[in-house]
């Protein structure tokens, strides 16, 4: 009889989200571990984290203060750590920033960018590194500040340019609809001017008198001032009271 096997070891499931995936895993490990060196799975997280990303979506994400509540401030620092690793890892410079320099500038950066998200930090670094940014054969933290500064930047113009955008087409809705409102309101105030009370005495002639008058007026039998002069006459009754008023018998 072949002896028993051992069972394989059970997949954990990774979680379906790169965010969780990635929180996940920084929890688990230590700062000076994620600042020295990054994996391929990492970055394949970071990298399904920046398809697609944009100003947009990064400003719609967590600022760091959130994270800091929610998360805690170390998570945070070593989640930058990560960001940072892979940034650097992904620039061909022979000098880069060791260990030491990477969790210096995460630590700094989360203190700097408290009411920015971590998605605008990579979108910051992605943009620089497809742009051509320069390095000159060397990275250390004052370059990334150097960088994160431009995003920011250009975010702040972009953000600026939004909010024109938002207000010259409130300001374009809000004239057309004052232009509707000028439009109509006066119709609106003359149908509620010639409301003619159901207890009103003279109730049928003053409909009889508003009906003649429109009649003669849509047939160009009288002039729109004239048709005018008529319901003002009805609206003065109505004003004033007077429901003793008996309009003169029109004919047609």
């Amino acid at each position: 009889m072949p002896p028993a096997t051992a069972p394989p070891p059970r997949l954990i499931p990774l979680p379906t989200r790169p965010e969780s995936h990635l929180l996940a895993t920084v929890q688990a490990a230590g700062i000076r571990e994620l600042a020295r060196t990054t994996t391929d799975e990492l970055r394949e997280v970071l990298a399904d984290l920046s398809v697609g990303l944009t100003r947009q979506a990064a400003s719609a994400a967590p600022k760091v203060f959130q994270l800091n509540r929610s998360l805690g401030p170390g998570v945070v620092v070593k989640l930058l750590v990560v960001v940072l690793r892979a940034f650097v890892d992904s620039v061909r410079v022979p000098d880069k920033m060791g260990a030491a320099d990477v969790i210096e500038c995460a630590e700094a950066l989360a203190a700097t960018y408290t009411h920015d998200s971590i998605k605008d930090i990579i979108l910051a670094l992605k943009e620089a590194r497809l742009s051509g940014y320069k390095f000159y054969q060397a990275l250390d933290p004052s370059q990334v500040f150097e960088i994160v500064a431009v995003y920011f930047d250009k975010k702040a113009n972009w953000l600026e340019h939004q909010h024109r955008d938002q207000k010259a087409q409130g300001s374009s809705t809000e004239a057309v609809s004052v232009a509707q409102l000028g439009t109509a309101a006066p119709t609106m105030l003359a149908s509620v001017a010639l409301r003619i009370p159901e207890q009103h005495p003279a109730r049928e002639s003053l409909r009889r008198k508003l009906s003649i008058t429109s009649a003669r007026e849509k047939r160009r039998l009288i002039t729109p001032a004239q048709a005018e002069q008529q319901r003002a006459e009805v609206r003065q009754v109505l004003s004033n009271g007077r429901r003793d008023y008996r309009p003169p018998r029109l004919t047609e």
